[in-house]
C-alpha cells in the first residue's frame, strides 16, 4: 500500500499544473518540428517532434521559463525552429514580404488609374460625337447663309 501511494505522490509531482500545462502548450505552438519544418511540434507526428515535446514538458516541470527554453531550442537548431523568428530576423522576414506587397498593389492601383485617364469613357464618347455633329449642323447654316446673301 506505501508503494501505491509513492507512486500516486510521484505521479502527482510529475503531472503539470493548469499554468504549467499552459505554458507548455504555448511553447508547442512556437517551436517547428525540427525533422522537416512544416508543423508545429504540437501536432506534429514524428519521434522527433515527440522527443522535443516530451523535453518541454520537462524543462517546464524543473521549472525552465519560456525565454530559457526557446534559448535552448534556438542554440541547438537556430531561427528556424521557431514558428515566427525574434529580432531583427523576424523583422525583417516580416517587413519584407508586406512591402513588396505594398509596393506591387500601389503600382497595379496606379496602372490602373492611369488607363482609366487615358482611354475615354462611353459618356465622353458620346460628348465627342454630338460635338462634332452640332458643330458640322451649325457649319452647314453658315455656308448655306454666306453662299444665299452672295
Amino acid at each position: 500500500m506505501t508503494h501505491f501511494i509513492a507512486a500516486l505522490l510521484i505521479a502527482s509531482a510529475l503531472t503539470p499544473t493548469q499554468d504549467q500545462a499552459k505554458t507548455i502548450a504555448k511553447l508547442e505552438d512556437r517551436l517547428m518540428a525540427p525533422c522537416c519544418y512544416s508543423q508545429t511540434i504540437r501536432v506534429h507526428m514524428s519521434m522527433e517532434a515527440q522527443q522535443m515535446r516530451e523535453e518541454v514538458t520537462n524543462m517546464v516541470l524543473a521549472g525552465k521559463s519560456e525565454q530559457d527554453i526557446i534559448k535552448h531550442y534556438k542554440a541547438k537548431y537556430g531561427e528556424t525552429i521557431l514558428v515566427v523568428p525574434d529580432g531583427t530576423t523576424g523583422q525583417i522576414a516580416f517587413a519584407v514580404p508586406v512591402a513588396v506587397s505594398l509596393s506591387a498593389f500601389g503600382l497595379l492601383a496606379f496602372g490602373i488609374n492611369r488607363a482609366l485617364r487615358k482611354s475615354p469613357t462611353i459618356a465622353d464618347k458620346t460628348r465627342i460625337i454630338r460635338t462634332d455633329s452640332a458643330s458640322s449642323e451649325v457649319l452647314r447654316r453658315i455656308r448655306e447663309e454666306v453662299s444665299d446673301g452672295f
